[in-house]
């Protein structure tokens, strides 16, 4: 009950101006760039990403490398949680489990994050990573953030490509 209390109240710090600031931050990391990771949903609290499973993320046996599965998952985790911590406030990933359960080898591979707990200093993110067709969870994971002041002024980061 505490983290829908949590998300109930964040949800007016998702303001348009901040949900364009996050759309922008997103656009702008070259990491999941590189991956094809892409923003499908955002709502305070909660965020969806996907990424195309292409032949560059794929390992030997043919299938989305874990590795390119648990990107996916950490970008959404901390964008869900950019969605609800207060203005003047930035995260980085300390910590994460993720289980592979199935899979990934064509299509998108889909990620719904969301925020189970943001704290003054630790933020808490679940994850769940599909197949394309949203029914076969591939991977699940929790992941832990520290939440940190973010610079007087962000400096722009890389432009993508």
């Amino acid at each position: 009950m505490a983290s829908m209390a949590g998300r109930q109240k964040a949800t007016a710090r998702l303001t348009p101006a901040r949900r364009r600031l996050l759309k922008d931050r997103i656009a702008s990391v070259p990491f999941p760039n590189a991956l094809g990771i892409r923003l499908v949903r955002m709502q305070a609290g909660t965020v969806e990403m996907s990424m195309a499973a292409g032949p560059a993320l794929k390992q030997y046996q043919g299938v989305v490398h874990g590795g390119a599965l648990a990107s996916l998952a950490d970008t959404a985790a901390t964008f869900a949680a950019l969605t609800v911590l207060p203005d003047g406030m930035d995260l980085v990933t300390i910590e994460f489990k993720i289980n592979f359960l199935s899979a990934v080898r064509t299509g998108r591979a889909i990620a719904r994050a969301h925020v189970v707990r943001a704290g003054r200093r630790v933020s808490i993110a679940h994850v769940d990573v599909y197949d394309s067709r949203g029914n076969d969870l591939a991977a699940t994971g929790i992941f832990s953030m520290l939440n940190i002041p973010s610079p007087a002024t962000t400096p722009p980061m890389h432009k993508p490509r």
